[in-house]
């Protein structure tokens, strides 16, 4: 498994559950109460139960168990160097706090963006934003370079993972410990990824343009969002999040 397969967690995974059929407004409410309430938190009690939690919607979201495996291990050497010096500082019982609520995060953000199209997680973003259009903020335009980057960072990683294999074919050797020898290899590295990027900007520019795309212009969507009995459900349960922070704190 590549070191960067963690990445592809960040793509659309089809499916036909309840989380995949749940309006991206809704998901993005129930996200930021539950962020909000999690960081928040400073009781192991509550931490435990949000990342119990956000377990149980990955079993409903039937996504499959790499998913989680590589969501966690992707960003394994940052979470053991941050409870690393959690640890010096505040002890065990920090580490243990911390631990769960970059885990409940890191799952929370993975259900998000593996349960929703690219398509409807901008269209939802854009309707959300859209009042604030009154106040001068071109939200439609946020939207887009929120869309953009969900979908095209997978595609990044890709590129780079076909370079170093490329490259590897080729006799290249990486891991060097002194300084030049990383040095020219992060050169050759970048430069045929920005190269490659430059071009795939170059043609989602072109693709635009021969659609007539235009920021702040008034336009009909393609997918049209309707809320559903279990949007609802979700909202409410969103507000009634914090009371388990109150509960145990």
């Amino acid at each position: 498994m590549s070191n960067f397969a963690a990445l592809s967690t960040l793509q659309y995974v089809p499916g036909d559950s309840i989380l995949h059929r749940l309006d991206p407004r809704s998901k993005y409410g129930f996200f930021a109460s539950y962020s909000i309430s999690l960081v928040s938190s400073h009781s192991f009690t509550a931490s435990l139960i949000y990342t119990l939690f956000a377990l149980f919607l990955f079993l409903l979201s039937r996504l499959r168990l790499y998913l989680l495996l590589e969501s966690i291990r992707g960003l394994l050497i940052v979470i053991i160097i941050i409870n690393y010096f959690q640890i010096i500082l505040n002890g065990i019982e920090a580490a243990t706090l911390l631990t769960l609520k970059m885990i409940s995060f890191i799952l929370t953000v993975t259900l998000i963006l593996s349960t929703t199209p690219p398509e409807k997680l901008m269209e939802g973003l854009r309707k959300l934003l859209s009042p604030l259009r009154r106040l001068g903020v071109k939200s439609e335009s946020c939207a887009v370079m929120f869309t953009v980057a969900v979908i095209y960072l997978p595609l990044l990683l890709e590129d780079l993972m076909r370079i170093m294999q490329a490259q590897r074919v080729r006799g290249a050797q990486y891991g060097r410990w002194n300084l030049a020898g990383r040095g020219r290899d992060m050169i050759l590295l970048l430069t045929p990824l920005l190269l490659m990027t430059f071009r795939r900007a170059d043609r989602l520019s072109d693709a635009m343009e021969s659609r007539c795309y235009m920021p702040g212009s008034e336009r009909t969507a393609f997918y049209y969002l309707k809320w559903g009995r279990l949007d609802f459900i979700v909202l409410i349960l969103a507000l009634l999040l914090p009371l388990i922070h109150f509960k145990f704190e």
